[in-house]
């Protein structure tokens, strides 16, 4: 009887998902007043993201259907339609993702603000977010350039790609095995996640912002002073955690359309499936997609912190394992 109850049991509790659903009326109520419509938007669609990084679920059938790993295609059409200030909590669904702050299927808010600066939608986050922890969070804002140089000791740009396993030995991470087929990319990704997210958690909250063009993805770029592209993009992490991917929205179909098929050429090297374009999608780029900025915020993530749980296990019911 008590194996029966342990293969079938939630791992989250009566009590502790009471307390989820009084956050996720917190989260509801958030937009509300602040006059945001909630919208709702497929969760399969005949196309999907190109992100080299992602995995999707494909539905075999005589069209192939995709599993959304986020509403923000369809959101955007609706920008372009006039819906003004939206918002949506949803369930979002990437393939082979699990972990202590990963599961197949998770809940999101996505929202998008109609000429709203990104500094100013990040100030939003961050009362969001203050509001469900139930306290001031106070997050600092560093350049994506000053993290690695900061918290990993690198310049993310040096001539010399030894240099990276040299900040991985300063900071006691293990220099990955053939790292000398990594690329810098590789680079980037493997330092940010082992050498300063770490780091990100005896300062606090912060923003990471202001990407290298090839991280992008659907952010706007901006040149500084020095000559120099970045991208208009944004992540909070808490706790060495992070909750949440924002842009400047790029409203160029062109530009957007290029990208698409740089991310299907790097996926072809990958060997991973080529996804369709969102021909719908561009066609609202082009049609007249307004200024705006919009952010992706993870829900189980921002509940796990707030309700003090080690994993998202514990604020979801069934979660992909065990599903």
């Amino acid at each position: 009887m008590e194996e029966n109850k342990v293969k079938f049991a939630p791992t989250c509790s009566r009590e502790t998902w009471i307390a989820r659903q009084n956050l996720m009326n917190k989260v509801r109520q958030f937009f509300l007043t602040r006059k945001c419509l909630e919208v709702e938007t497929p969760a399969l669609s005949n196309a999907c993201g190109t992100d080299p990084q992602l995995d999707y679920f494909e539905i075999s059938g005589e069209v192939p259907r995709f599993m959304m790993t986020s509403p923000e295609f369809h959101m955007k059409r609706l920008l372009s339609a006039g819906f003004g200030d939206i918002f949506q909590i949803t369930k979002s669904f990437r393939k082979d993702e699990f972990g202590s702050h990963h599961n197949n299927e998770f809940s999101m808010v996505e929202w998008y603000r109609v000429g709203m600066p990104q500094e100013q939608l990040m100030d939003e986050v961050e009362s969001l977010v203050s509001e469900i922890l139930g306290l001031p969070i106070h997050a600092r804002r560093t350049r994506w350039i000053e993290a690695f140089k900061n918290y990993g000791g690198v310049d993310p740009f040096c001539h010399d790609l030894n240099d990276f396993a040299e900040a991985c030995r300063n900071h006691q991470v293990p220099v990955p095995e053939s790292s000398e087929k990594l690329c810098r990319e590789d680079w980037w990704d493997y330092l940010m996640v082992f050498v300063i997210e770490p780091a990100l958690a005896s300062n606090g909250p912060e923003f990471i912002m202001d990407y290298p063009p090839s991280q992008a993805a659907l952010a706007q770029t901006y040149k500084d002073a020095e000559g120099f592209t970045w991208a208009r993009r944004f992540e909070l992490f808490v706790d060495q955690v992070e909750l949440c991917n924002g842009y400047t929205e790029l409203t160029d179909a062109a530009e957007q359309r290029r990208r698409f098929n740089d991310d299907l050429e790097i996926r072809r090297h990958m060997g991973k499936p080529l996804p369709p374009i969102d021909e719908n999608f561009l066609s609202a780029l082009d049609a007249g997609m307004p200024a705006c900025s919009g952010v992706a915020l993870g829900l189980d993530r921002l509940f796990m912190l707030a309700l003090n749980k080690p994993e998202i296990a514990d604020v979801i019911l069934f979660p992909s394992p065990i599903a």
